[in-house]
């Protein structure tokens, strides 16, 4: 059967990291742990990172009013400082866990991201002139870089679409939100290597039929050039951009961009031969069965997302019923596992494969070991592995510096 253990947990200011052999490895692990993705090591193993939520000071406000205050950056660095950051795991060929370290420190609310075809993390902050980052998994990988090419805004999650030089990124800002993508030239990004980052264009999408032609069916879609990179987004709109509304996972595989959408609870998928987007899941559709419990409740609070190479995805709730659930490609939903938790305080995050496709991390937000949820933010935050009886296919890109 499935078999779960705690990795690591932040409670009220104290926390800790133990090794497989119950030896504590010496690193204070983040509250609110959120987007996460896993690398495969040339030794066997593979590194989970975990990105740190912390929202300071001004950012604490951050949930449903982004506009009315000061939720800038400037304010936090003045005021409270920076408390985000990026940890990392690591296993060995054996699934012991061995290490724990930091990969990205001076930055905040670092919500999700996504791991790199190259072997690097991508990730941004949830604020609305943040700004996203590149690093290392790796122990001493380097300096982390500032991508200013993917614009100023309140950065989601990542997917790179190598085939056709674009990364894919989601944001979420409090609703006023849009999807994004930063495209390269050939020049720009070779065959089997690296974009050079800072020549990017950063573009906005649009769906001139609108979204509910979207829910019917594929529908076609436009991208724009965003405003100028160095302003924050929402200062002004593409007129002939989409709102999407709680705008939070996205994922590519096989020519196909996968988005979710947290305020409709809605599943698109992006055809990227021949730019047409649709709804894939649909809580309004009707009954979407579940083989193992006809009555189960339907997905809600649709987050962070991976998948398998059989397209199969795993999509995490924010709130709902603190579940993993399966999104077969059939429309079949399976639920995968439930975390302990008040769903109206915490969410189910980070949701990631090992690299030998038998393990599944997730993170709770603002949880408690105990199955105990805090508050606020700031205050809590614990880390699991789930062992499955099966495996997987998966294909982890391999960490670099």
């Amino acid at each position: 059967g499935f078999k779960t253990r705690l990795l690591a947990e932040y409670t009220n200011g104290s926390s800790n990291v133990l090794g497989s052999d119950g030896s504590d490895l010496g690193y204070s692990w983040h509250s609110d742990p959120d987007g996460g993705a896993t690398f495969a090591t040339s030794d066997g193993g593979w590194i989970y990172v975990s990105n740190c939520e912390r929202r300071d000071n001004t950012s604490l406000t951050a949930l449903g009013a982004p506009y009315a205050f000061p939720n800038r950056r400037q304010d936090v660095e003045l005021l409270g400082g920076l408390g985000g950051g990026v940890s990392a795991l690591r296993f060995d060929s054996q699934a012991n866990l061995v290490d724990a370290y930091s990969v990205q420190t001076n930055t905040t609310t670092n919500c999700s991201g996504g791991a790199t075809p190259w072997g690097t993390w991508i990730n941004g902050e949830e604020i609305v002139d943040g700004y996203m980052f590149e690093c290392s998994p790796l122990r001493d990988g380097g300096a982390p870089v500032r991508l200013d090419a993917f614009g100023r805004k309140g950065h989601e999650m990542v997917a790179v679409d190598e085939s056709g030089r674009a990364i894919y990124h989601t944001e979420d800002a409090g609703g006023d939100d849009r999807f994004y993508r930063t495209v390269f030239s050939d020049n720009d990004w070779p065959t089997g290597g690296r974009p050079r980052m800072e020549n990017g264009v950063l573009q906005v999408m649009g769906i001139p039929a609108g979204l509910d032609a979207a829910r019917a069916g594929p529908t076609a879609i436009k991208w724009h050039n965003a405003l100028a990179v160095d302003q924050p987004q929402f200062m002004n709109r593409h007129p002939e951009s989409t709102l999407f509304e709680g705008n939070e996972g996205v994922w590519y595989l096989n020519g196909f961009i996968f988005i979710t959408t947290k305020s409709d609870d809605n599943i698109w998928a992006i055809d990227t031969t021949v730019n047409t987007i649709e709804s894939i899941y649909n809580p309004l559709d009707g009954p979407i069965g579940s083989p193992v419990d006809p009555n189960e409740p339907k997905m809600m609070g649709v987050d962070n997302i991976c998948m398998t190479l059989d397209g199969e995805m795993l999509v995490v709730e924010d709130g709902g019923d603190m579940r993993c659930m399966v999104l077969l490609p059939n429309g079949t939903t399976i639920p995968l596992l439930r975390l302990p938790g008040d769903r109206e305080q915490t969410e189910v995050t980070g949701v990631a494969i090992s690299a030998d496709g038998r393990r599944i991390y997730v993170s709770g937000q603002r949880s408690f070991a105990d199955g105990s949820s805090a508050a606020s933010f700031n205050l809590a935050g614990v880390t699991y592995e789930i062992e499955m009886p099966f495996q997987v296919r998966v294909d982890r890109p391999i960490a670099r510096a």
